[in-house]
């Protein structure tokens, strides 16, 4: 039984690490290249206004 229990975990350590390996791969093709710039101002106006914020938006929805 303890041989098949050391199987077991080698097998489930395998596809745990290519699981991770494919994240890693998906993340750096799909997500890492887009960056969201942010600045303290405009975070400080939507922060310090939201219901002007929220009608910016309804305006740019809106088109």
């Amino acid at each position: 039984m303890k041989k098949t229990s050391s199987k077991l975990s080698r097998e489930l350590a395998w596809i745990i690490g290519i699981k991770l390996v494919l994240l890693l791969i998906i993340w750096k093709a799909f997500i890492a290249p887009y960056r969201v710039a942010v600045d303290a101002d405009s975070v400080a106006g939507k922060v310090l206004n939201p219901a002007q914020s929220s009608q910016q938006l309804e305006k740019n929805n809106a088109r």
